[in-house]
């Protein structure tokens, strides 16, 4: 399909943009008496629900919904939505194999039914699952099942879930998605590293959690931030909580790079990307004025895009 295609909803997209919490919005919701009145404030700003998980939900499902009305069918815009489906085949596939119950650990939006999920795992008929499912779905049954080990099964799973992101924007071609699915391989194997290299596990745990098990990053803490500083010097590396921020605040600049596009569905992805960090920063403001948290580690926890 020729980028000129996508013109309308790129159009369309940005006005929803324009819609989207300003610094000042962000700031007077921080600054907000207490829950009540933050929750009273997004409903201002045409922010559907009673609840905090209801105003999050919505506002996320009704973004997405939107996206997909005027998104032509060839849009790669499911691959967004990968996380959330390995995500809950991985809450699925434990609660399942545990006998327990699942459906409030489910992330929506998703591209697959958790029940559909469910009804593989329970049937192990695999192939009823979409394509970017059915495979890890059967083999990480199969790794539980074998091993009753889930942090091995969720190990492979995220796995799994990265490289299909990265195979999928390879299929489109897209310079911006191909960078995109890289980059959070690179700083998921950069904080991977990190963890394992805190809690001192062994080598070989190391090299199975890691998407590209650099020898490099088989290391001691003090080599991997090394190379983390090779890769991006100015990198945050004062703390592990101090680098996955800066992550974030780096896969936040990464989409904002599209937004000036007109043509293809780069700005799309963007603006969906965006939405999803939107709703993260909200979810910590609204959690904080729960717990009575004062602003400052409001600020501090917030990603710089909302500070």
């Amino acid at each position: 399909m020729k980028d000129v295609e996508y013109v309308y909803a790129v159009s369309y997209i940005k006005t929803l943009e324009n819609k989207m919490l300003t610094h000042s919005d962000m700031h007077t919701l921080i600054a907000s008496s207490g829950i009540d009145e933050a929750k009273r404030f997004l409903r201002e700003r045409m922010w559907v629900g009673e609840s905090t998980e209801e105003l999050l939900k919505n506002e996320l499902e009704n973004a997405w919904k939107k996206a997909y009305e005027v998104c032509p069918e060839e849009a790669p815009v499911d691959l967004l939505l990968y996380e959330n489906d390995f995500h809950n085949l991985k809450t699925v596939l434990k609660a399942a194999v545990a006998g327990e119950k699942w459906e409030n650990m489910i992330i929506s939006p998703y591209i697959t039914p958790p029940d559909d999920i469910e009804k593989a795992i329970k049937t192990k008929n695999f192939d009823e699952l979409p394509e970017h499912l059915k495979d890890v779905a059967r083999e990480a049954y199969s790794l539980l099942t074998s091993t009753m080990d889930g942090q091995l099964a969720e190990i492979f799973v995220d796995k799994t879930e990265h490289l299909a992101v990265l195979e999928g924007a390879k299929r489109t071609k897209s310079e911006f998605l191909i960078g995109w699915a890289e980059l959070l391989i690179e700083l998921t194997d950069f904080k991977t590293a990190w963890r394992c290299a805190v809690l001192n596990k062994p080598r070989d745990f190391v090299k199975n959690a890691l998407i590209n098990p650099k020898e490099q990053l088989i290391a001691p803490i003090g080599a991997v931030i090394e190379e983390i500083k090779k890769a991006y010097p100015e990198a945050d590396t004062e703390s592990v909580g101090a680098f996955e921020k800066w992550c974030d605040n780096k896969k936040l600049a990464y989409a904002k790079r599209a937004k000036s596009d007109s043509f293809g569905f780069a700005p799309i992805m963007a603006f969906l990307i965006g939405k999803s960090f939107e709703i993260k920063a909200v979810r910590i403001i609204l959690a904080a004025k729960e717990n009575g948290w004062g602003e400052e580690i409001i600020r501090e926890r917030l990603r710089d895009a909302y500070v």
